[in-house]
């Protein structure tokens, strides 16, 4: 496979790359990669971030679940009356 070297990079979007690569768990080297490619197959590449509205209904909608287990979160979690783990 053939090399490429980017130069003059920005420090802004060298750190933003970065960023990107370490938020999908890839090298930066495999970010730059994954990134061209979609951009070849004209996918969308970055996605914005929800705004706090989105973020507020995305949890509404979980609030709006039944609760399945009536046990306490203490019970689940195996705690004893002194709020220490059982062993």
């Amino acid at each position: 496979m053939p090399d490429l070297t980017i130069r003059g990079v920005s420090d802004e979007l060298h750190a933003w790359l970065k960023h990107q690569a370490q938020t999908h768990r890839r090298s930066v080297n495999r970010e730059a990669i994954e990134l061209l490619e979609a951009m070849r197959a004209d996918r969308t590449v970055v996605r914005k971030r929800p705004s706090p509205d989105e973020i507020l209904a995305r949890a509404k909608r979980f609030a709006s679940l039944p609760v399945v287990d009536t046990r306490s979160s203490d019970e689940i979690l195996d705690y004893d009356q002194d709020g220490l783990p059982r062993q």
